[in-house]
């Protein structure tokens, strides 16, 4: 991705650039308003991690005018903690995403990455063949049977669903547990994404959560399995999946 970040504090910029571009990002750094109006308009940029506050002004008020340049809306990561009177995500004048502080470099990067496969899916109902998320009233539904799942577990589902049929890796998870010190282990990951399994396919004989390299997917269930193959022993296998979860 090519990315601009904005950023007045070099202790916190030049880190944060030096591991993006160790990403093998394309990276452009402003330290203030002025030279990111002239990069955004000289530039195209897939994403932008902003600071919430600025040596000139305001993070908000920077972005509201930069996003009045923007050729095409970008994604925006505000690194700082949302106030009473902050904007609404995603509502085209404020940030995507917040961060906030302590953050660390791959809590960054992770949710950059689930930013970018947000785009063109900022839709209010996310689907993946018999599962929908309704992401205004956080309801989540398999062959039109509510599910009870954690609030803690919706950003991950979000993020899936988001991505499906992609992989999402460990890092890019672990950025969705809000409730987590940064940076999360890969095993705090597996033991949230046994409890999702749980809610979603261990009501069903066939599952939709698979692992992955590095990661997990959300895909359609596997109606390719034998008829001769009853529920019972589909369950055992589902079961056999999430105890695989927990393997070194």
């Amino acid at each position: 991705m090519r990315i601009l970040v904005i950023e007045s504090r070099r202790d916190v910029a030049v880190p944060l650039v030096n591991h993006l571009e160790d990403l093998r990002h394309c990276v452009d750094f402003a330290a203030d308003e002025t030279l990111a109006v002239h990069l955004i308009n000289n530039n195209r940029f897939d994403a932008i991690v902003l600071a919430e506050r600025l040596a000139e002004r305001c993070g908000f008020q920077a972005l509201r005018h930069l996003r009045s340049l923007m050729r095409k809306p970008l994604p925006v990561l505000m690194l700082g903690a949302p106030g009473a009177a902050a904007p609404a995500l995603g509502d085209g004048h404020g940030p995507d995403d917040y961060l906030a502080p302590p953050y660390s470099l791959d809590a960054i990067t992770g949710r950059l990455g689930i930013l970018r496969r947000r785009k063109g899916k900022s839709g209010a109902r996310l689907q993946v063949g018999e599962l929908v998320f309704d992401l205004g009233v956080q309801d989540v539904r398999r062959q039109g049977r509510v599910l009870r799942v954690d609030a803690a577990l919706l950003p991950m589902l979000q993020a899936l669903m988001e991505a499906s049929p992609k992989r999402v890796s460990f890092r890019e998870l672990g950025s969705c547990l809000l409730d987590e010190p940064a940076p999360v282990a890969d095993a705090r990951v597996r033991v949230r994404m046994r409890a999702l399994r749980e809610a979603l396919d261990h009501p069903f004989p066939l599952p939709m959560i698979r692992n992955r390299r590095d990661g997990f997917c959300i895909l359609p269930p596997d109606t390719t399995m034998p008829e001769d193959r009853t529920p019972s022993t589909r369950r055992q296998a589902t079961r056999r999946a999430a105890v695989g979860l927990h393997a070194p």
